[in-house]
């Protein structure tokens, strides 16, 4: 029984090793043929979008609260937040992906745009490779159990049980990690850098005038 019980224990190891590199490939294969060129919003790709933006207002506390409310206007939450009082603040925000863009243009109306830019990654391939491990994984255990029931010997019982110990750990960050690559496709992030505006006084004017006589007199641009 010993070494029946051993005996089907390493074939099932070989056989799901050898299922899972082949699942591997012919799922990974079918999800990147079917990938479009376009970088548009695609369902049949697992995009991740963030956002970076930097405005200039002339109240940082009224800005922030306007970055909350369109945060919560477009489904979404305040994830981190920053400040040193009235100079600058730092919000990262996190919206559904449908509301990226109108999200965008709300916060973009607040004050002066100094810069903005706009991205996205693709976890086609890491999320397909995933999630057939995954299935493979959870069909090792299903059989894993089924050969503890099988088993008498102690011996038998004790290394199914750590193989059963170790496969359910893998099993468990598989599934994290297809969680948190799903929460980043839906909930696009935001990362906005808010600055007051600066005032200039009648020096300032003086010193800026004299600036632009000097590049306008010794400055060629092309």
């Amino acid at each position: 029984m010993k070494r029946s019980v051993l005996s089907v224990f390493l074939l099932v190891m070989v056989v799901m090793l050898s299922g899972c590199a082949t699942a591997y490939r012919s799922m990974s294969g079918n999800a990147l043929a079917s990938m479009p060129q376009s970088e548009s919003l695609d369902r049949s790709r697992m995009l991740i979008w963030s956002a970076w933006l930097s405005l200039e207002v002339s109240s940082v506390s009224n800005a922030v609260s306007s970055v909350t409310n369109i945060a919560k206007q477009s489904g979404g939450y305040v994830e981190s937040q920053s400040d040193s009082g009235d100079e600058r603040a730092h919000v990262t925000l996190r919206v559904p992906v449908d509301s990226l863009k109108p999200a965008m243009a709300s916060l973009e109306s607040i004050g002066k745009v100094t810069s903005r830019r706009v991205s996205s990654e693709d976890v086609t391939e890491q999320y397909v490779d995933i999630d057939a491990r995954l299935k493979t994984m959870v069909a090792l255990r299903d059989r894993l159990r089924a050969l503890l029931d099988k088993a008498q010997d102690v011996k038998d019982i004790m290394a199914i049980e750590k193989e059963l110990g170790r496969v359910q750990a893998d099993i468990d960050s598989m599934q994290a990690r297809l969680k948190a690559l799903k929460g980043k496709v839906d909930l696009a992030s935001i990362d906005l850098s808010i600055n007051r505006k600066r005032i200039l006084g009648p020096l300032g004017y003086v010193l800026k005038g004299a600036w632009w006589t000097v590049e306008k007199l010794f400055v060629i641009q092309e």
